[in-house]
């Protein structure tokens, strides 16, 4: 099974365009409902509120600092992955040694994991 909307012949398969209103909206409807980004908040961001002032002016802050944060890391992998993809679209070669390098590293965490032993032998 191939993953990732490549084709069966190995090369990428069409995807139908989305205008910029609904692939933003689609992101930020997952972000919206990710119990992930919550609970990441409830337990790392009140070591960092001061107690006298407003939880909720605070709250705010430190979440609009974290979107912005993430935001603009986000963009520079993006800018990164586009100045990366020609390249890496006329190396055939390269994709396949990628493949194989993913593929041993996934070994190599499993056979690490199974050799390790539970926490609860120690």
């Amino acid at each position: 099974m191939r993953g990732g909307g490549a084709a069966a012949d190995g090369g990428t398969a069409e995807v139908a365009p989305r205008s910029l209103r609904q692939v933003v909206r689609d992101g930020f409807v997952v972000a919206l409902l990710n119990p992930k980004t919550a609970i990441f908040f409830a337990a790392f961001l009140p070591q960092f509120m001061n107690p006298a002032g407003s939880a909720l002016t605070q709250s705010l802050a430190l979440g609009v600092a974290f979107v912005l944060i993430a935001a603009t890391t986000d963009a520079c992998y993006v800018m990164a992955a586009a100045a990366v993809m020609p390249a890496l679209r006329r190396a055939g070669r390269a994709r396949a040694f990628g493949r194989y390098l993913t593929g041993a590293a996934f070994i190599g965490l499993g056979v690490f994991t199974a050799a390790s032993g539970s926490r609860a032998a120690k």
